[in-house]
């Protein structure tokens, strides 16, 4: 016991004497010189060869240099709060990015400035308000935040010992010109070798040495100025940094390379020179030791331990561990870490968000060097931990085999013991520290490929200080039930880490649509409600861990669907939208994938809550009805429940090219297929498209319009509507049907046995007569038997193939929108909307008759044998000249129109003419690719600016919950050439609020209307601007090639969704709508006039 006694009593008169001698006669100075992102062997005096940095190295010659200091995060303002209060940032209340220090935390600089000291600060700030009354003075300095240093020393209270926070802004992003002369050059640069030795990556760190040079001239300014005011000796100076080096790989991460920080301390009058400390240290006990070394009790908030016995006995341990954490700095993140002096344990909370380097960084020339190698998989295995998907939960290195942590080695069974233990001793840092896992991290605010800021646009809003309108509410798909948000919370997590991962370089190849179709099905059921039972939840964790997998799979530069036989689930982007659209493959068992197969498209029936995820759900688990035996089957989601029309119908066809790009697909042997509104979709497409299958199985379904719904004569709509049903009523172009197999299939009960009845009519008409196969008993469905005769005919044709030249062909249409037919295309006609026919023949290998009706244009195939060819036209004999070997298409045209005489000219029509692609109405431009062009300013008139904004925001609802995309949109100030060049421009506003159409109309004779804040003025037609409206489709006159849409969207509206039979055009190409009836779910107005512009838009 008196032994015992004796040895406290002796260690405390050694602490006293060691401290409180210097205090006794003199309380020391402290200065501390904090660089902005510099790694802890970016220095001469840490072995670095090249970076000059002559006053740091001196220092550590004349002081102490710590070879394992650390800091407790490698983020720039929670690392200096953290130093500033000794406390983890965590604990401070500013543990993220930017966050500023809470009036109740407590720094050493307060607790020093209460017991007589003089502080002062200088240079790069970041740490809030709340602290600014803990200094006497404050000063900035720009560009290396080291300007006003010198200034603030001489300006000090002389009679006052002082604390100095000198706050370089060297070396953080970006890199100032010349900061130092002469530069370091790329041959100087060190590349570690968790980056890649490029050139961009050895100018971008030459740069970084350069301001950190430039910092320490700095340094060395500041002990000269200590030495001219001879202070130097008892002033306690240390120079650190707050975290790693601005690069991937560093900066904000966990490794040595981001916490680790140089740590060389000056104080001649006690620390001897010469001195290397190599135990642990850790920025949080830089508080305690400062407080302790100038003789004040230690407050209770700081939980650093103070090093300040190491100053004099570099042998003397005040820590076996450092601690150290991530959380947001512009990227959610949660990372914690522990380290002794040779193992490093790291704990991910979310490994399912990337490693992605600083926003800063992103945007260097190190990270495009690097995204770069990833995109091509050339990128070192261990130089790719900023791209790892998932990372490991967990990770363990040796620092002393391996320093600059690049093999993860957690998983090694030798090592368990060791993991252990830091694992063990990091729990009991989180509950004594009261860490926590948050539940929802701070959100990403920057790109994390590109750095740039996120941004979601503003859509413009209205300011007519009228009344709002309702919304329309929309019926397809419907509301579905209440969810638990918490639920929707965890769906989100997944959601958030899925799209961060998606920006990963080897996520963002061609296969990226077959991850991210499934990322947006759960995504806008989530957003839009789209669950209709509780069990439904699973159906979106089961798609997203699909989703999960691939991308992870894609993260490693791998896949493993592409080639899955069974069920597979892939997806392509629109060219309308761009918007990723999935779609389901059957593959048979054992599927030769070397060898060209035959592709069946079956067209889905109409189901209003089969959105994408329940489609996607479906065709992951559900056989179809047709499953041929070494063929491919297709099934196109065609934008959910439209008919397989509008931008349903290009969603097949683009389907059909997508499978046909990425697998052997014989493209003269596909078929076409569908029941009940697949079935509906099977008749239009196979009669619009009709030169592209083999075969086409329409089952049920409808045909056309006025007689499936039974509509009385004295309920038909305006004459142009009825117009417009020859867009999509199938009789219309029944003779396409001639050029190939047409099985139709009613169930006999069926009331949808009409549609084929409704065709058997039509092809009657035309002298023909269509199989109809009734399934004997049956509703809305097979008969086995019937499905199995189609089965065998369909199949039948598929073997045979279309030929690749037929020597019949006919075309029948309305619209030049359909106007192709194997080796034919029409491009001109008399008049739209009228039957317009081509019956075509090979009489002879060159010699072709053809016979018209209503057409004045059209070309001829260059891989026909037309070089020298004879082509007979409506009885007049037309010779085409023998030029070489040409095999260059033929245009014809008729002299005068429709009853002229036909010609050979040099091209297809063109300028503002009715083309195909330019023939209208409105809803063509949703064929295409498109760019809604948003006002920017306040309509002329209040009922005007209610209105655009009314049904520019009802557009854009009805294209996500039915078209099931978002639209490309700009604003009307950051409309490009490139915009214009290559889309269909929809501008909603007027000639005030919306200054790409005033561009438009100021040049003469434009478009087809006048339009000021008085009148309207179309088809000599004088309107009251205050309370009217044009809405139409006309050339685009920056640019005849593509439309402009003023003021719609596709015209048929929420209550024509009841049946597929109605989603048709319901406005022409042209109309004036009055204001004094408010949109409703049938029109957007009340139509008082309305068109269509003739063949020459006139």
């Amino acid at each position: 016991m008196h032994y015992l006694q004796f040895f406290f009593i002796s260690l405390t008169f050694l602490t006293l004497s060691l401290v409180g001698s210097s205090q006794a006669a003199e309380r020391p100075n402290f200065v501390v010189i904090i660089g902005d992102d510099i790694s802890w062997d970016d220095y001469g005096a840490y072995g670095h060869p090249h970076i000059r940095t002559p006053h740091v190295d001196a220092l550590a010659k004349g002081g102490m240099r710590f070879d394992l200091a650390f800091l407790t995060t490698s983020s720039c303002s929670p690392s200096r709060c953290s130093i500033m209060t000794g406390r983890y940032p965590h604990a401070t209340g500013a543990g993220e990015l930017h966050q500023p220090l809470p009036e109740d935390q407590l720094t050493f600089a307060k607790v020093l400035r209460d017991e007589g000291y003089y502080t002062a600060a200088a240079g790069k700030w970041h740490l809030g308000n709340a602290p600014r009354q803990h200094f006497d003075s404050i000063q900035g300095g720009s560009p290396s935040g080291c300007e006003q240093w010198i200034p603030t020393l001489k300006a000090r209270d002389k009679e006052k010992p002082f604390f100095m926070w000198f706050a370089a802004t060297d070396a953080h992003r970006g890199w100032s010109k010349n900061a130092v002369d002469p530069p370091h050059t790329n041959k100087e640069v060190v590349v570690p070798p968790y980056l890649p030795d490029t050139e961009d990556v050895r100018k971008d760190l030459a740069l970084y040495y350069d301001e950190v040079s430039r910092m320490d001239e700095y340094v060395g300014k500041v002990v000269a100025e200590l030495k001219r005011q001879e202070v130097f000796d008892n002033t306690v100076l240390i120079v650190m940094a707050d975290n790693g080096r601005p690069f991937p790989r560093c900066k904000t991460t966990m490794y040595d390379s981001g916490i680790r920080t140089p740590f060389v301390v000056s104080w001649p009058q006690e620390v001897e020179a010469g001195q290397v400390n190599k135990n642990l240290v850790s920025s949080v006990d830089i508080a305690a030791t400062f407080v302790e070394l100038a003789g004040i009790d230690i407050p209770g908030s700081f939980q650093g331990k103070s090093f300040a016995r190491g100053l004099r006995n570099a042998s003397a341990v005040s820590r076996e561990y450092i601690f150290a954490e991530h959380n947001w700095h512009d990227y959610a993140a949660h990372d914690r870490a522990v380290r002794d002096g040779r193992y490093l344990y790291i704990r991910n909370s979310f490994p399912e968000y990337p490693a992605t380097p600083p926003a800063d960084a992103v945007r260097s020339l190190s990270y495009d060097s690097m995204q770069a190698l990833e995109s091509e998989g050339k990128l070192a295995e261990h130089q790719r931990q900023c791209f790892l998907y998932p990372r490991a939960a967990e990770e363990l290195y040796d620092l002393e085999a391996d320093p600059h942590s690049l093999k993860n080695i957690a998983g090694e069974l030798t090592l368990a013991e060791v993991k252990a233990r830091l694992s063990n001793q990091l729990d009991d840092w989180v509950s004594r520290t009261a860490d926590e896992v948050p539940v929802n991290l701070t959100p990403d605010k920057f790109h994390r490929r590109l750095g740039t800021h996120l941004s979601t646009m503003k859509l413009p809003q209205d300011r007519s200080g009228l009344p709002a309108w309702d919304p329309i509410q929309h019926k397809i798909p419907p509301q579905g039930i209440e969810i638990d948000e918490a639920v929707f919370a965890l769906l989100r997590t997944r959601l958030t880490a899925l799209q961060i991962a998606l920006e990963l370089p080897q996520s963002r190849g061609a296969l990226s649509a077959d991850v991210k179709a499934l990322v947006k099905s759960v995504q806008w059921a989530v957003d839009l409600g789209e669950f209709y039972s509780p069990a439904q939840i699973d159906i979106a964790k089961q798609v997203l861990s699909e989703a999960e997998r691939r991308v992870a799979l894609l993260a490693r530069g791998k896949e493993d669907w592409t080639r899955k036989t069974g069920l597979v689930v892939r997806g392509y982007y629109s060219s309308i939208d761009d918007s990723p659209q999935p779609y389901g493959l059957e593959i048979p068992e054992g599927f030769d994938f070397s060898k060209p197969a035959p592709l069946y498209v079956w067209l889905h029936g109409r189901g209003d809550k089969t959105t994408d995820m329940h489609f996607i759900h479906q065709r992951m688990t559900r056989k179809g009805q047709v499953t041929p035996e070494n063929a491919i089957v297709v099934h196109p989601f065609g934008r959910h429940c439209m008919g397989f029309k509008s931008a349903g119908e290009i969603d097949v066809l683009e389907c059909v090219q997508h499978v046909s790009e990425h697998y052997k697909i014989d493209t003269r042997r596909i078929a076409l297929m569908g029941f009940s509104m697949g079935g509906a979709g099977a008749w239009h497409i196979g009669a619009h498209y009709a030169d592209q299958w083999v075969a086409v199985g329409p089952g049920a379904g409808f045909a056309e319009t006025k007689e499936y719904i039974k509509l009385p004569v004295e309920d038909y709509p305006a004459e142009y509507v009825q117009t417009l049903w020859g867009m999509y009523d199938v009789p219309n172009y029944v003779r396409n049907l001639f050029n190939l197999p047409t099985i139709a299939y009613s169930g006999e009960l069926d009331k949808q046995i009409q549609a084929a009845q409704i065709m058997e009519r039509a092809f009657k008409t035309e002298g023909a007569k269509l199989p109809h196969i009734i399934g004997p008993g049956m509703g809305h469905r097979y008969h086995p038997e019937s499905l199995a005769e189609i089965r065998a005919l369909v199949n039948e044709a598929v073997q045979q193939g279309q030929p690749e030249i037929p020597r019949k062909i006919h075309l029948q249409t309305q619209t030049l929108r359909y106007n192709k037919m194997h080796w034919l295309t029409v491009t001109g006609l008399k008049q739209h909307w009228k039957d317009s026919r081509v019956d075509a023949e090979i009489i002879q290998p060159q010699t072709y008759k053809l016979a018209t009706k209503n057409v004045t244009a059209l070309t001829l195939d260059g891989k026909l044998s037309l070089n020298g060819a004879r082509v007979v036209i409506d009885g007049h004999t037309i010779q085409i000249p023998a030029v070489g070997q040409s095999k260059k298409a033929v245009h014809l045209a008729k002299a005068g129109g429709e009853n002229g005489a036909w010609s050979r000219v040099q091209r297809a029509p063109e300028g503002v003419v009715k083309r195909p692609g330019l023939q209208g109405p409105i809803d063509d431009a949703f064929l295409s690719p498109f760019l809604v062009v948003l006002p920017g300013k306040k309509s002329m008139n209040p009922a005007v600016e209610r209105w655009v904004h009314f049904e520019l925001q009802h557009f854009l609802h009805r294209w996500k919950t039915l078209y099931r995309a978002t639209p490309k949109m700009k604003y009307d100030k950051d409309i490009s050439e490139e915009d214009l060049r290559n889309n269909h421009l929809i501008v909603f506003g007027d000639t005030t609020s919306n200054t790409l159409l005033k561009r438009i109309m100021e040049k003469q004779n434009a478009l087809p209307f006048e339009w000021n804040k008085e009148s309207l003025m179309i088809k000599e037609n004088q309107y009251d601007a205050a309370s009217h409206v044009p809405v139409l489709i006309y050339p685009n006159p920056l640019n005849s090639e593509k439309y402009i849409v003023l003021n719609s969207g596709p015209t048929h509206r929420e209550g024509h969704d009841r049946t597929n039979s109605l989603q048709n055009p319901k406005l022409p190409d042209w109309s004036v709508i009055d204001l004094s009836l408010p949109p409703n779910d049938q029109v957007p107005g009340k139509v008082i006039e309305a068109g269509f512009f003739n063949e020459a838009w006139k």
